[in-house]
């Protein structure tokens, strides 16, 4: 329930409109079915959206990016907010849902949000409505560490 009730916060809404970059060491593409799969030392930038993986596969749909899924150990992404935040976070996989700026985490899930820390087996994230919600999977529990506010000391 703390996960729900922490201030909440949002990767720029501006990533949207940015290109998406992608390297890797090969690329497998599929032009009739619109996926196009990354192997080896992944990194996929979107404006402040940065993913790092072993595997992504892109997945297109009337040729619009629709699902950008990845895999690996180490699996990373690392954003911004508006409001200047940093977010990161690492799991086993993701899937981005590009249309919806919708995030899906699975696998030992951690998200930093500054300092705050909030832990589970899953972990969706609606970047534009600025809330996400966690899973602790069978029997495991979500955790959350959320710092005090630092207080203004110009008053």
């Amino acid at each position: 329930m703390a996960l729900l009730c922490a201030p909440s916060a949002h990767a720029l809404k501006s990533d949207a409109d940015q290109p998406i970059n992608i390297r890797a060491r090969s690329v497998e593409a599929n032009e009739k079915t619109g996926v196009s799969i990354y192997t080896g030392k992944v990194v996929m930038t979107q404006g402040s959206l940065q993913i790092e993986a072993d595997r992504l596969e892109v997945v297109l749909r009337e040729r619009q990016t629709d699902i950008i899924r990845a895999s690996g150990k180490p699996l990373r992404l690392r954003t911004r907010t508006d409001a200047g935040e940093s977010i990161r976070a690492n799991a086993a996989r993701l899937e981005y849902h590009e249309q919806t700026r919708r995030l899906d985490l699975y696998g030992d899930v951690e998200l930093r949000r500054d300092a705050d820390i909030f832990t589970g087996a899953v972990v969706h994230y609606l970047l534009d409505e600025e809330t996400f919600t966690a899973d602790g999977g069978d029997g495991g529990q979500v955790s959350a560490t959320i710092q005090p506010a630092k207080k203004d000391s110009s008053r």
